[in-house]
């Protein structure tokens, strides 16, 4: 017998924490953050204190807008399961989409002294330095993550970014044609 889909199982009256939590990444992945939102909350009154429920109901309050919710999710993870690369990761794109860059570079620093290789970390100081005018500082986070993760058209681009503000033109143009390869903007991109 297979085994039934969240949807499924919630319409059959035995909604989970589990088939909640499922649903409710079903609808982030869809876009759908107020419903997602709901199924998470429905998933914490069940099992409160779940951290990977909080977890991915932080980032769907993430997508939708409602950064100190997010905020709040994500520091009762960190309350109560301590530090993880990811989750660091995750707290550092909230402080970020907060303008608190010194906030997301605390917290993209501390995820890379966890795990120095660690590319989406090292894209995302980058993205920092870069918004801060650091643009030496942000094109070698990049560098990181494309030495980590060849395949990363977003670090491709935003060193094709800061290449450029550095006047080094040609090596943009290089970094740009390679995230084009990869499926990014590239050169006259949006």
């Amino acid at each position: 017998m297979r085994e039934k889909t969240p949807d499924e199982a919630a319409k059959a009256g035995r909604e989970t924490a589990a088939t909640l939590n499922a649903r409710g990444m079903d609808l982030t992945a869809a876009e759908r953050y107020e419903e997602a939102i709901a199924a998470f909350d429905r998933a914490l009154a069940l099992e409160p204190g779940n951290p990977g429920i909080r977890f991915n109901r932080g980032e769907a309050c993430r997508r939708a807008g409602r950064t100190a919710e997010a905020a709040a999710d994500l520091e009762a993870v960190l309350e109560s399961e301590g530090e993880s690369p990811d989750l660091l990761l995750a707290m550092g794109l909230v402080a970020y989409e907060a303008d608190d860059f010194e906030a997301a570079s605390a917290r993209y620093e501390r995820a890379l002294v966890l795990k120095s290789d660690y590319p989406e970390a090292w894209n995302d100081l980058g993205v920092v330095k870069f918004r801060s005018g650091d643009y030496a500082a942000a094109r070698e986070a990049f560098r990181r993550a494309v030495s980590l993760k060849d395949d990363y058209p977003d670090a491709w681009l935003n060193l094709a970014d800061a290449l450029e503000e550095l006047g080094r033109f040609r090596e943009a143009r290089e970094a740009a044609a390679k995230a084009k390869s990869l499926g990014g903007r590239g050169e006259g991109g949006d």
